[in-house]
């Protein structure tokens, strides 16, 4: 009979005896692999916040130079178009035959603000040419504004004042001609007269609207692109 294969013993594990310094070793390896694991994702987290940064800078930085790009070009279309209007800039301010430019003539008829005072001395003066005499003239509260544009700044402003006129009645009515053809635009409004006859003196009071624009806003619009 074949003999038979006698039976093993299972194989024991080898058993590390735990000493004091066997211990400290692990530990210090635990340590030392955490450590590690946090070096990398601080590395990490690190290098995608430079990443970050830098590409955040190489788009404020690309942006800066389109707009700077876009604004050199706006100057460009900007000088090329003052040449061209410089010859009509120049005939406008040039001094006509009556010594005076188109530009003052329209300033004249449309002034940049009241010219309250300049509009009262007008308006005697066309009562000396007129023969009336004109012992007030008041400033009245701001009428409706009767124009506007896109831009507030830019809208034409009007406000009425009253007239007292005393003279004969054609007196009056030259007077009345000579504010319809005045340099600064004055629209009549109403008119009440005290008097008897048209050959004898009357007294009047007249009302007119006036206006004045004040200048556009024409500073600059531009900014840098985002």
């Amino acid at each position: 009979m074949p003999d038979k294969p006698k039976p093993t013993s299972p194989k024991k594990a080898l058993v590390v005896p735990k000493t004091d310094v066997s211990q400290d070793d692990d530990k210090s390896t635990r340590r030392f692999v955490y450590y590690m694991i946090a070096l990398i994702v601080l590395i990490i987290i690190a290098g995608g916040a430079l990443i970050y940064w830098l590409a955040g800078n190489f788009v404020t930085q690309t942006n800066k130079n389109k707009a700077q790009d876009k604004t050199i070009g706006l100057l460009e279309q900007k000088k090329r178009d003052l040449a061209e209007l410089q010859p009509n800039y120049d005939k406008i301010t040039a001094p006509g035959p009556n010594g005076k430019s188109q530009s003052a003539s329209i300033l004249s008829a449309q002034p940049e603000n009241e010219a309250y005072k300049d509009l009262i001395a007008m308006v005697e003066r066309m009562g000396q040419d007129s023969g009336v005499k004109i012992p007030s003239i008041s400033k009245g509260s701001a009428a409706a504004t009767t124009t506007t544009t896109t831009d507030p700044t830019s809208a034409v402003i009007p406000y009425q004042i009253s007239v007292s006129i005393n003279g004969t009645f054609a007196q009056v009515e030259d007077f009345i001609k000579k504010t319809e053809n005045s340099a600064r635009v004055m629209d009549f409004v109403t008119l009440s007269i005290g008097g008897s006859t048209k050959s004898g003196p009357v007294t009047t009071s007249a009302t007119f609207t006036v206006y004045y624009q004040p200048p556009a806003d024409i500073s600059s619009t531009q900014k840098e692109l985002e």
